[in-house]
């Protein structure tokens, strides 16, 4: 189907998952780019539609719906400067109430106020590469499905369980009481990253950006734990730090 206006139901339907509110009234999201949406697709997503800027052509799969646009339609709704002329509307999952793998040598992650999407992303990249069992969220972190996350996930988001934690910290302390160890990065941490046990089952905690983990926290902590800093450089970036403490669990379990 062409659309041409963008008063168009699907036109506006679309720009109102650009918005957190509209992503969680709906329960989708937006994917912008050629190789997000086709990597989608192969990962099994659940794709409701794909949209397509008029002039471009795209080998699709047989059974996906795809609507295109006219130039006009197409730019009320991209998120990039260099569109690449196609994006998605995606079916979150339905999220169940957590429950921890009972295998052996699993590690979740736990971001307690992460709120710079690049580091989202690239944190969820990380926990693919790690084949981490889950990422889990606090309740005051940036939206996992804002577009600019998405993005950065390199479409990791599609291959990773993240898991949402509310404001008594209810997951974090199900997994302590399960027997996870909680291994928090802190710069007033007095062991080394390199001095503590990963081995079985773990939960690494990374913190807020600016103002690192909460007290709460790291008094649900088992180990407070920093990464060896030898030049001037303060602290490292929240997604270095994540996959650094992350590796060393892999290292450890291998």
């Amino acid at each position: 189907m062409f659309i041409d206006s963008t008063s168009n139901k699907i036109v506006k339907h679309t720009k109102k998952l650009l918005e957190r509110s509209g992503r969680k009234e709906f329960g989708q999201f937006v994917i912008e780019g050629k190789r997000l949406v086709l990597d989608a697709i192969k990962c099994g997503a659940d794709v409701s539609y794909v949209l397509v800027e008029q002039g471009n052509v795209f080998d699709l799969p047989e059974g996906v719906v795809c609507h295109e646009l006219s130039l006009k339609a197409f730019s009320s709704l991209k998120t990039t400067v260099n569109s690449q002329g196609i994006m998605a509307v995606v079916n979150m999952e339905k999220h169940s109430e957590f429950k921890a793998t009972s295998k052996d040598n699993c590690l979740y992650i736990y971001l307690d106020g992460i709120s710079d999407p690049g580091n989202m992303g690239t944190i969820i990249r990380t926990a693919d590469a790690l084949d981490a069992d889950g990422i889990i969220l606090s309740e005051n972190c940036v939206d996992v499905y804002n577009p600019k996350v998405v993005r950065s996930t390199m479409a990791s988001i599609f291959n990773t369980s993240v898991f949402f934690d509310d404001g008594k910290r209810t997951v974090l302390k199900q997994l302590k009481s399960d027997g996870f160890k909680i291994a928090s990065g802190s710069l007033q941490a007095e062991k080394s990253l390199y001095d503590i046990d990963f081995k079985d089952r773990c939960t690494i905690v990374v913190g807020n950006e600016a103002n690192g983990i909460s007290d709460e926290v790291i008094n649900l902590s088992n180990e407070l734990i920093k990464i060896p800093i030898l030049g001037k450089a303060e602290s490292l970036n929240a997604a270095v730090a994540c996959a650094v403490m992350g590796y060393e669990f892999l290292r450890q379990n291998l």
